[in-house]
């Protein structure tokens, strides 16, 4: 259910080899219980990391586990809407479950065993104000159904933001009457965030399962296709190509970016094993790029490996091959491109 990461980031690691940017990556994670995905360790030096979290034992694990690690600031904090005190329901069976609901029966039979805390809850916009969190490139929240409140809190910190992950789903309630996802999608279509990517899985109804328990069937993998999309994970990003060639397609101004936040833009895309959108956008900006890139040997865009999404039940593998249509296409032209302006 996770979204897929590219286990070949080539042109990220010549990024950070070269020392091309000029600022830190900022990470903010809003439900880090476990820690950040690993794939964002490949910005090395540049990342800089702020996780939230409302399970303190959660928090404690990461700053002993990271003691040593510069850069790495975990926060026992749960990110809202309003600065308060709240009741937060944490679940001790499954403490990914924890959520700031109650979480009542459900179809699915899941534990619902849980013990209400008080917790400390803080806008991001606060904590941007005050200056114990920077400006983030790249949001990520999990929050088991806060994740409304996480975003309506973060609207100035949410204003530079390059990309934002979340856990969502299609389901409506009292609190999203609109869905959960349809709410989200909205909040951050107001600061130009497009779905780019999305993984998700499917959970049968316990009605199910012991239906083919009473025919002697037990329930395994092999019925992982039964019930609606679940569970989903939702890529949302800048595109910058859009903004600067099509600005009418959007309701509010698109905002100027800056060089840097051009190549920390194409380093998401490249993570996520969207290529083909960082080639063009390497193509299509090839003139402000070469004004940095021009220092030095220019990356080999023709070269730029990519991952094969291969589902293998509810992983994907990455199998890497060298895209022949993109050095005949674009990215040689780019490569020249970026040659003439040295």
């Amino acid at each position: 259910m996770n979204l897929f990461t590219n286990a070949n980031a080539e042109f990220t690691n010549w990024v950070v080899k070269a020392g091309l940017l000029r600022e830190p990556f900022v990470l903010v994670d809003v439900g880090v219980q476990g820690g950040e995905d690993p794939s964002w360790h490949r910005l090395g030096d540049y990342l800089v990391v702020h996780g939230f979290d409302a399970i303190e034992e959660a928090i404690d694990q990461l700053r002993q586990r990271t003691g040593g690690v510069p850069n790495r600031h975990y926060h026992r904090i749960a990110a809202g809407n309003a600065d308060e005190e709240r009741v937060f329901h944490f679940n001790p069976a499954n403490p990914t479950a924890s959520s700031m609901y109650f979480q009542g029966a459900s179809r699915f039979e899941a534990s619902t065993n849980q013990q209400a805390r008080s917790v400390t809850v803080r806008r991001l916009d606060t904590l941007f104000a005050e200056g114990l969190i920077p400006q983030a490139d790249f949001l990520k929240v999990d929050v088991e159904g806060f994740e409304k409140d996480v975003l309506l809190g973060a609207n100035n910190l949410l204003a530079n933001v390059l990309g934002v992950e979340t856990e969502t789903n299609f389901g409506v309630s009292n609190a999203y009457p609109k869905s959960h996802f349809g709410t989200l999608a909205e909040i951050l279509l107001e600061h130009h965030l497009l779905v780019f990517d999305l993984a998700f899985n499917r959970i049968p109804r316990a009605s199910f399962r012991r239906a083919l328990e009473r025919k002697g069937i037990k329930a395994g993998p092999q019925h992982g296709g039964f019930g609606k999309p679940a569970m989903v994970n939702v890529l949302f990003c800048r595109d910058l190509i859009d903004e600067s060639d099509a600005p009418s397609n959007y309701q509010t101004q698109c905002k100027p970016f800056t060089l840097d936040q051009l190549i920390k833009t194409m380093i998401i895309y490249e993570l996520h094993g969207l290529n083909d959108i960082a080639v063009d956008t390497a193509e299509r900006f090839a003139e402000l790029l070469g004004s940095r890139f021009g220092a030095i040997a220019p990356f080999d865009f023709s070269q730029i490996r990519i991952a094969g999404r291969e589902e293998q039940g509810t992983k994907s593998c990455a199998s890497t091959f060298t895209i022949s249509s993109i050095r005949r296409v674009g990215a040689s032209r780019h490569r020249c491109a970026l040659r003439r302006t040295c």
